[in-house]
């Protein structure tokens, strides 16, 4: 049986695991990507609002980066390992799928979606990393790790 996460260590470690991204994904589409937004939704008519809708989606996918990777801790064990299998879950479901999806209608140019994805490998990946560490240490636990290694 599992044992019930720490929810207040579980939180905390999303919400930071968040905000990093949210610093990442600002500090290269706000900043260093503004213009080229800007164009983009020029193209299409419209100027780009709402862009603070992201911060708190984006805390959310820090706390269920952590709690991915808790869940996952209790199948592969605590550690780097699970981490980045984390890592990679959350960059393919919350940055290749949707923006994949985006790419065939042509809403944007095919470098901004490209960018995304990029740098959500980047800010994901780190911010999961990090929120697990934070979580739990990455310590390896050698009756979990023990047990996703042995054949059924």
């Amino acid at each position: 049986m599992a044992k019930q996460p720490s929810w207040p260590r579980l939180i905390g470690s999303g919400l930071i695991a968040g905000a990093v991204i949210n610093l990442c994904e600002w500090g290269v589409h706000a900043v260093w990507l503004d213009d080229a937004w800007r164009e983009g939704f020029a193209a299409l008519g419209k100027t780009p609002t709402g862009w603070s809708t992201f911060i708190p989606a984006n805390l959310l996918v820090g706390v269920l980066a952590v709690w991915g990777y808790r869940w996952l801790s209790e199948v592969y064990g605590s550690g780097l390992r699970t981490a980045v299998r984390t890592a990679l879950i959350v960059w393919i479901i919350f940055w290749v799928i949707p923006t994949g999806a985006m790419q065939p209608l042509a809403l944007f140019p095919n470098r901004l979606l490209a960018w995304t994805v990029l740098v959500g490998s980047f800010d994901g990946g780190l911010a999961t990393l990090l929120g697990a560490w934070l979580y739990d240490g990455m310590r390896e636990n050698p009756r979990t790790v023990s047990r996703a290694l042995t054949a059924p």
